[in-house]
């Protein structure tokens, strides 16, 4: 990528960041992105110890991210629609409960 290539990406950052201030919920979510887009792969291992509950069944949802991201995967129903690549929301196409054997 280009310097001017970045500085293009950074300039819409800002432009979004000044859009989205009058929504907190957006706007805590925005900063929350950016933060851990600055800390990228050196964050602290320092995560604690728990206890795991695994349900009985769950729903998977295959699900889909705009079409020039071009992500498709299976989720768990419920859990975050946010595309792992890109970031955006991904749209849900098809729900299925699923029960082990």
């Amino acid at each position: 990528m280009s310097e001017t290539e970045l500085e293009m990406l950074i300039s819409q950052i800002r432009n979004r960041h000044a859009e989205v201030r009058s929504n907190s919920s957006q706007y805590n979510s925005f900063i929350a992105h950016l933060r851990a887009l600055a800390s990228w792969e050196r964050e602290p291992m320092d995560y604690p110890e728990v206890n795991a509950y695994f349900p009985e069944s769950i729903c998977l949802a295959y699900a889909v991210c705009h079409p020039d991201c071009g992500v498709m995967q299976v989720i768990v129903d419920g859990s975050t629609q946010e595309c792992q690549r890109c970031g955006r929301l991904m749209f849900r196409t098809a729900i299925k409960e699923y029960k082990p054997a």
